[in-house]
């Protein structure tokens, strides 16, 4: 195994667990988002922070 290698298996080792969609606390409506934006005529990359957050939303869900 060169060093290269041997580097790439200590960062996955180092490297949390994934996270679960089902885990996720907030979520966040992409196609409603994205439907926003090209109504708007802008690009998602160049609506502000607030017309993000207008798609996100909580959830009351808790993992087992």
């Amino acid at each position: 195994m060169n060093g290269q290698m041997k580097k790439y298996r200590e960062s996955l080792d180092r490297m949390s667990e994934p996270i679960m969609p089902s885990q996720m606390k907030n979520t966040m409506d992409l196609r409603g988002l994205m439907q926003y934006a090209k109504n708007k005529g802008v690009k998602v990359s160049q609506l502000t922070e607030s017309e993000r957050f207008q798609h996100s939303h909580v959830s009351s869900r808790t993992s087992l």
